[in-house]
């Protein structure tokens, strides 16, 4: 149910069951949060890519697997709440991929990611109230506001790219036929960067959003002496040096 493709430093997973629009079935959601596992204990790895295969990105979870089940089945679905922390505190950038419908849970599985790239045809909606569920609006209105996080979860409403795109949701919008192309590059451009400073400032902008002013500074202050201090600064200094004198 999921594919791994490994490029350098570059892990690229991909949602497989275009026939059921990648919906999250337990089974998905467990191999999927294995895959994140590995990947956070990776000394080689620097950035992940989720996206979906067919037409869709992710329809959420899969009913057929949460209504109308024993109470045993139904309560696989607690570890899909695992798989969204475990994106959201994976030391890599995650880069969301969105190949088409990101509804429900699929939603939930974007916005859990750092970056989102989506294509034209790309919907989004927090489907959940029209079956009588309640949303996850964090952290979304961490990202899109407080008033456009409450209008989306009451609603239930359809979001096109273009809106998501307005709304600082998605980050880009790419045609259908370049979205991977696109992902791998921007995967390129973040792997390239000295390892533990990428790392460091994934970590500071999830954690940051939870501060007061005065701590906030001071914790970026502290991480920023922690960097003037390493070597990782040290050898990228040095070799931006180097280029500087050849020039």
């Amino acid at each position: 149910m999921l594919l791994s493709e490994r490029h350098d430093k570059i892990l690229l997973l991909t949602l497989n069951r275009p026939e059921k629009r990648n919906a999250l079935h337990p089974d998905l959601v467990v191999e999927l949060l294995a895959a994140l596992e590995a990947a956070a204990t990776d000394d080689t790895l620097n950035v992940v890519i989720i996206t979906g295969a067919g037409k869709a990105f992710c329809a959420g979870l899969d009913l057929e697997h949460t209504l109308g089940k024993t109470s045993q089945q139904g309560s696989k679905f607690g570890i899909v709440f695992d798989l969204f922390h475990r994106i959201y505190t994976l030391p890599q950038p995650v880069i969301a991929a969105i190949n088409g419908p990101a509804i429900a849970g699929g939603f939930d599985l974007a916005q859990f990611c750092d970056l989102r790239l989506c294509t034209p045809n790309a919907v989004f909606s927090q489907a959940e109230i029209n079956l009588g569920l309640t949303q996850m609006m964090y952290p979304l209105y961490k990202t899109i506001g407080l008033a456009r996080a409450k209008e989306w979860a009451m609603t239930g409403a359809v979001i096109d790219a273009d809106e998501a795109y307005r709304s600082g949701f998605v980050n880009h919008i790419h045609p259908n036929e370049a979205l991977i192309g696109e992902a791998m590059k921007l995967a390129t451009t973040l792997a390239g960067k000295p390892r533990k400073a990428l790392f460091e400032t994934k970590r500071l902008s999830r954690e940051l959003i939870e501060m007061n002013y005065d701590t906030a500074i001071e914790r970026q202050l502290n991480a920023i002496r922690e960097r003037l201090q390493s070597d990782e600064h040290r050898q990228a200094l040095e070799a931006h040096k180097s280029k500087l004198k050849q020039k």
